[in-house]
């Protein structure tokens, strides 16, 4: 059984209040990022994702395992909003991330015939990142009303030339590595466009859940005005 705990980093504000709302959530996410076990939350800077990811298209196995992301206690929010008539949280993040895991790849990248395994090193220079939450509530075992999100949608665009490699390729001759490394650095955004939904959703998901829990245990009188 757990407690309810409270939270003076958070500014409460009204949901017409969208300054109010911004501010604050951008003064929450470093907080957050650290961890919070009192909480229930994780540490999301660095955020460990353990479970293999797989971000397999069509024509192109990938798997990516031991995926670490740096960098997401500095982002900013560019939106957000409440909509209380509707059940609705969400707003766009700007973020400079940094990340690395071990991949396992096979098949057709772009025109590039590739093979490999190794590590990969991944830089997002800035990714806006858009969530929009359905939400409802959750009836704790104090008997207090506490907010969930439920379903949650996603998408994500990169607004500046990202940096992308894979260690390890195996093309058949050192030349074609090269020649093939080459051509993911000058392809980089649209290689990450290919192979980064299940790659996002992963973090978002982890995101998501951390929040919830957070939710779960902080009542809607100290998180908001109205």
């Amino acid at each position: 059984m757990y407690t309810t705990v409270h939270v003076p980093f958070i500014t409460k504000c009204k949901a017409s209040d969208a300054a109010c709302l911004k501010s604050s959530t951008e003064a929450a996410i470093p907080v957050l990022a650290k961890g919070l076990p009192d909480f229930g939350v994780e540490v999301l800077d660095p955020l460990h994702l353990k479970e293999p990811i797989d971000a397999t298209t069509p024509g192109l196995k990938l798997i990516i395992k031991d995926f670490e992301v740096h960098g997401l206690k500095d982002c900013k929010v560019n939106t957000l909003y409440r909509d209380v008539a509707n059940s609705k949280l969400g707003g766009k993040l700007l973020c400079s991330v940094t990340s690395t895991g071990q991949y396992d790849m096979d098949g057709k990248l772009l025109v590039l015939t590739v093979k490999g395994n190794g590590k990969i090193n991944v830089v997002l220079k800035k990714i806006l990142l858009t969530i929009d939450v359905d939400m409802g509530e959750k009836v704790g075992k104090d008997g207090t009303k506490y907010w969930d999100m439920k379903r949650f949608n996603h998408s994500f665009e990169l607004l500046e030339k990202s940096e992308l490699e894979f260690e390890g390729l195996n093309t058949g001759s050192n030349v074609l590595d090269q020649a093939a490394n080459d051509v993911i650095s000058q392809n980089s955004n649209e290689i990450i466009t290919e192979i980064g939904p299940p790659i996002i959703k992963a973090i978002t998901v982890k995101i998501v859940e951390n929040v919830r829990r957070f939710f779960h245990r902080v009542p809607p009188s100290d998180l908001a005005l109205d």
